[in-house]
């Protein structure tokens, strides 16, 4: 297995295991944290897509993203609350209410869709390239250039597209689903 067949392999994997967690949330309360000092349900499988998303399009190939899609109007607004970075807990709690099991697994199929067509197209040698406006394509929204949401993302533009893909999507990623995972199992004591 080469490294563009690899990533898109984890990628399918973020997807199936939020395809999962989406259906296990079912019935619960999405925009209330489980437990103090964690994000809601809702905007932790939000962010998932919203990562690969803003990553994948916005930072590494500077196009619309899928969250523009006038279909997924009814998703949190990008403009507002970016890819879930940065948020005060107030936000997040709003954007997490804005959060539905059926508009949510259409976008984040969506997105999945449109990441794997574009790295089919890669070879290796395309994931050890640079993408020297990363920081310049923080600006494309407000949203994702205010300091908090900055001081996030701020140590990534030196690193490789397949650094890129690797850690702040997948790794940062199944760690977000680990963690949706225990919050389901706390809410419903299983």
């Amino acid at each position: 297995m080469n490294g563009v067949d690899l990533i898109r392999d984890r990628l399918a994997g973020v997807e199936a295991v939020h395809r999962d967690a989406v259906n296990d949330a079912a019935g619960l309360d999405w925009a209330t944290p489980v437990l103090p000092r964690t994000s809601p349900i809702g905007l932790t499988l939000w962010h998932v897509p919203r990562t690969i998303d803003w990553l994948v399009n916005a930072s590494i190939r500077a196009l619309p993203e899928a969250a523009d899609d006038p279909a997924f109007a009814d998703l949190p607004s990008p403009d507002r609350f970016g890819f879930a970075t940065g948020l005060t807990p107030s936000e997040a709690v709003e954007a997490a209410a804005q959060v539905a099991g059926a508009g949510l697994l259409g976008y984040a199929a969506a997105v999945s869709r449109s990441a794997d067509e574009w790295l089919a197209s890669l070879t290796d040698e395309d994931l050890d390239a640079k993408v020297p406006e990363f920081d310049e394509r923080q600006r494309s929204r407000p949203s994702y250039c205010t300091p908090a949401a900055h001081a996030e993302v701020s140590h990534l533009g030196n690193l490789t597209i397949g650094q890129l893909l690797a850690r702040p999507t997948m790794a940062h990623l199944y760690l977000h689903l680990g963690e949706v995972k225990l919050l389901i199992a706390h809410a419903t004591g299983k």
